[in-house]
């Protein structure tokens, strides 16, 4: 990790634990060298990033000051990924983990109605926004969908439109599950975050003009970074509650 990295995600820490209060100066660029072991350009990498944040903001010949312990959320609109990025957060940046075959867990499997011992192809892709992680999900898709699938497609925010379109496959419509967890190991890894930290965990499956599914995305959000805003235009809002 590098090393503006690390002192941003300690101060950020800070921050969001209420170390540092609203209004409260944070350490002078100097005593953070000093305690951090770093040098002065990347003590205001990190002040910058927190900066880019909304998280301090810095006064001539005062300091840097905490300026509110809720960084800006990027805000998803109706279930449109890329288009609401585009829009809200257009400086967003997608990053590929892993990309391989595997033979998938069984609701996957049933889910894309792959036969006993069939294989899929998995990617997996972190979001990131400013060097900060903020969502990261796992793309189930069939090896007869995959002849276009490479690290450069993999890693557009508006994959899903760009690899529909190379394998001419005809959307017809989806389905998306909304569930409230607390962070994984491998969120936390992930997504730099305390373990059982409040995620948003959503799952997506697309379904193509025949009714049958040709992928399979799960995603993981902070819920401290992103939130959903759907809108209906008829009035009407239908919950179902589980266990």
């Amino acid at each position: 990790m590098p090393e503006y990295n690390r002192l941003y995600n300690s101060l950020r820490e800070q921050i969001l634990d209420g170390y540092y209060a609203a209004g409260q100066i944070i350490p002078p660029e100097r005593l953070l060298c000093k305690s951090f072991g770093v040098s002065r350009i990347t003590a205001r990498h990190a002040i910058r990033l927190l900066q880019e944040q909304g998280l301090v903001e810095r006064f001539q010949g005062r300091g840097t000051y905490v300026r509110s312990i809720n960084p800006k959320k990027v805000s998803i609109v109706n279930c449109d990924f890329s288009g609401s990025i585009r829009k809200n957060a257009p400086e967003m940046t997608r990053k590929l983990i892993c990309f391989e075959k595997i033979l998938p867990p069984q609701q996957i499997a049933e889910q894309l109605l792959l036969n006993k011992n069939e294989e899929c192809m998995l990617a997996k892709r972190s979001d990131i926004m400013n060097n900060e992680p903020l969502a990261f999900d796992r793309a189930y898709i069939p090896l007869k969908y995959s002849s276009s699938l490479n690290e450069k497609l993999l890693v557009k925010i508006d994959f899903l439109e760009m690899w529909t379109r190379s394998e001419k496959i005809k959307i017809s419509y989806g389905t998306q599950n909304i569930e409230a967890t607390g962070a994984s190991s491998e969120d936390v890894e992930i997504l730099n975050v305390k373990p059982e930290s409040p995620m948003l965990f959503v799952t997506d499956v697309v379904f193509n003009s025949d009714g049958k599914a040709v992928a399979v995305f799960e995603s993981v959000y902070r819920g401290d970074r992103i939130k959903f805003i759907s809108t209906n235009s008829k009035g009407k809002v239908n919950v179902n509650a589980v266990d």
